[in-house]
């Protein structure tokens, strides 16, 4: 088969088949709902830092965690939870929508947390900006 036809329908099939997923949504994002589910989500991944207790985030999105020595942060990525230990350098801004924070971690140097509440805002900030 000539390239001239091989390739357009080569990246029509990919593009088609990352719209069928985009639209299928096979798997549905993960949350935290509650405390609980937030400290067994983080127990899970940071057996040697476990977490005290956790603040979930109004919509579940993003959770702050309190360890026996400096918090961290757990959010998802799709259907897989991510956490952070805060124990770096980090800055604090407030924005409209959120926080945003701001690591030294190379694989996460920019944290954004939405949360809509301002009272919600003020108290992960103050948290946050304790162990700062």
């Amino acid at each position: 088969m000539p390239l001239n036809i091989l390739l357009p329908i080569v990246v029509i099939g990919i593009g088609g088949i990352t719209l069928l997923i985009l639209l299928l949504r096979p798997t549905p994002p993960l949350s935290f709902p509650t405390p609980d589910a937030a400290v067994e989500t983080w127990n899970r991944r940071n057996p040697l830092h476990p977490a005290r207790r956790a603040i979930p985030s109004p919509a579940g999105t993003h959770a702050l965690i309190m360890t026996d020595t400096v918090p961290g942060l757990l959010w998802s990525m799709g259907a897989d939870p991510v956490t952070r230990l805060l124990d770096m350098p980090l800055r604090v801004k407030e924005t409209g929508k959120g926080l945003v924070v701001q690591t030294a971690d190379f694989t996460a140097p920019r944290i954004a947390i939405p949360l809509p509440d301002g009272k919600a805002r003020r108290q992960w900030r103050a948290l946050l900006e304790e162990h700062a």
